[in-house]
């Protein structure tokens, strides 16, 4: 008489059970990701351009000193950030990509300038001053090579800074920047 085959315990598997399981579990998390690379899309630029123009003419009928922002930007050129609070202090940004994706923002509000500099440039230190367009204004040096310009009226302080643009562009910026 031949004895019954042993029965396995169900809370001691065998390694041929243990490598079965691994490798549906892996089948499983390899289609879970495959889907979703499939059904996944990043878009070329993840950048979108605004209007800043209309925002511009907008914000210049609402505000109470002279709001600046370029009449036109160069080609390749990408306004990608724009907004007027209005009353208070009436803050004004506008940000740009120049061609080479380096980043300029323009910042103006009736504030005192020491206050939008701890805001924007903190860190930066005084270095001078640059005449643009016949317009002098301060210009301030900050850590990993940051440049900020400031120019201070009784009505507004604006502040055009950088931390990735050069001083070129910077300055070709804020030529370009009006009142009307």
């Amino acid at each position: 008489m031949s004895s019954p085959a042993p029965q396995r315990s169900r809370g001691n598997p065998s390694m041929g059970d243990i490598v079965r399981s691994v490798v549906v579990l892996a089948a499983i998390v390899l289609g879970i990701w495959a889907f979703g690379l499939l059904q996944t899309s990043t878009p070329d630029d993840p950048v979108r351009d605004v209007d800043y123009a209309s925002t511009a003419d907008s914000a210049r009928q609402a505000a109470t000193y002279p709001l600046l922002a370029p009449a036109s930007l160069p080609d390749e050129w990408r306004p990608n950030g724009v907004r007027f609070t209005p009353g208070g202090t009436q803050p004004w940004h506008l940000g740009v990509l120049t061609a080479q994706d380096r980043y300029i923002g323009l910042e103006q509000e009736k504030v005192p300038a020491d206050d939008l500099l701890e805001v924007h440039a903190d860190g930066a230190k005084a270095a001078g001053t640059l005449d643009i367009a016949g317009v002098t204004w301060q210009r301030f040096d900050g850590p990993k090579n940051r440049i900020t310009l400031v120019q201070e009226t009784p009505e507004v302080t604006t502040l055009v800074t950088t931390s990735t643009a050069s001083q070129d562009d910077l300055e070709t910026f804020v030529a370009l920047l009006t009142a009307s």
